[in-house]
C-alpha cells in the first residue's frame, strides 16, 4: 500500500516538471545601478516520512521561487538541513545573510503536513506558518509550500519595512501672503459728505447773492407803472450755506478719523507654515 502511495506522489512530481536549478547567482550588468537588498538563505527542507527522493529539491525549489521579491536576494546554499538555532544561525552567517527560511514536510501515506517558518541571523524562529491535508498528494503539498512561502515573503516584507530607516524630515516651507491695510468705509463717506456740502455752500452763496435782485415787473391790474419784483432768497440761501458748511465739515471731520483709522492697521505679512501661521507686522 505504501509502495503504491511513492509511486504515486512521484508520478505527480514527474508531471510538474524537472526540477529547477537551485543555486541562481545575481547577474552582474556593467552599468546597472546596485541598490540594497536583504539576503536571504533558503536552508535544505526537512523531510519525515515515505517521501520521494527528489522532494527536498522540488520543495526548495518552490520556496526559492515565492520569496523572490524587489529588494530581497533569495540564496540557496548547502545540502544539510538544520535542526537547531546554533546551526541556522552558522549558515546563516556563513552565507552572509539577514534572515533564514526554513522548510518541513512530514508525510504519512496520505497525509501530509507542511511548515514554513522565517528565522533571524541567530537562527530564532520569527514566523512559523503550517498547514495540513488529509488524503492528498504532491500536487496539494506544492499548493501549501507555495502558499505558505508567499507567507513567509510578506512577513519578511513587513519586517524590511520596520527596519527601513525613516525618511528625512522635510523643511518647513514658509509661504508670505502680503495683506494691505485695511481701508476705513470713513475715508469715502467723509469725501461723499465733503462734496456734498461744498455743492450746498456755493449754491446757498448763490442765493443770498440774488436777494433783492430784480425779478422783473408784473402788470398793474389797476393801470398805471407796473409794480417791480425783487428775489427774497436771503432767509433759504442763510439755510443752504449753513447746512452746507455743516455738512462739508463732518466730511472733514470723518476723512480725518478714516486716515487715522488705516494708519494704526498698517499692512501685515502671514507667513503659511506647516505648524501654523505666523504674523510680521
Amino acid at each position: 500500500m505504501r509502495a503504491r502511495r511513492i509511486i504515486g506522489v512521484a508520478l505527480g512530481l514527474g508531471l510538474l516538471g524537472p526540477t529547477r536549478a537551485l543555486a541562481q547567482p545575481p547577474s552582474d550588468d556593467a552599468g546597472a545601478p546596485q541598490t540594497a537588498s536583504t539576503r536571504v538563505l533558503v536552508l535544505a527542507p526537512r523531510l519525515t516520512g515515505e517521501l520521494p527522493p527528489d522532494t527536498a529539491a522540488q520543495v526548495r525549489s518552490i520556496v526559492a521561487d515565492n520569496l523572490a521579491e524587489d529588494g530581497v536576494e533569495v540564496l540557496v546554499e548547502g545540502e544539510a538541513s538544520c535542526e537547531d538555532a546554533a546551526c541556522i544561525a552558522q549558515a546563516v552567517t556563513a552565507a552572509g545573510a539577514r534572515f533564514a527560511v526554513g522548510t518541513a514536510v512530514v508525510g504519512d501515506e496520505d497525509e501530509f503536513t507542511v511548515t514554513v517558518t522565517l528565522y533571524d541571523d541567530a537562527g530564532v524562529a520569527l514566523a512559523p506558518f503550517e498547514d495540513a491535508c488529509s488524503i492528498c498528494g504532491f500536487v496539494e503539498v506544492r499548493d501549501m509550500v507555495r502558499l505558505r512561502a508567499l507567507d513567509a515573503r510578506a512577513e519578511l516584507v513587513r519586517r524590511q519595512a520596520e527596519a527601513a530607516p525613516a525618511p528625512e524630515p522635510v523643511p518647513p516651507v514658509s509661504l508670505p501672503v502680503d495683506l494691505p491695510a485695511p481701508r476705513s468705509k470713513l475715508v469715502p463717506t467723509g469725501w461723499a459728505l465733503v462734496g456734498a456740502g461744498a455743492a450746498a455752500t456755493i449754491g446757498g452763496a448763490v442765493l443770498l447773492g440774488l436777494h433783492h435782485r430784480s425779478a422783473g415787473c408784473l402788470e398793474n391790474p389797476r393801470g398805471g407803472e407796473c409794480v417791480p419784483v425783487r428775489f427774497t432768497t436771503a432767509p433759504a440761501g442763510g439755510a443752504v450755506l449753513g447746512a452746507g458748511v455743516l455738512v462739508v465739515t463732518a466730511g472733514v471731520v470723518m476723512v480725518v478719523l478714516g486716515r487715522r483709522a488705516e494708519r494704526r492697521g498698517a499692512p501685515s505679512r502671514v507667513s503659511l507654515r506647516p505648524g501654523g501661521v505666523a504674523l510680521r507686522f
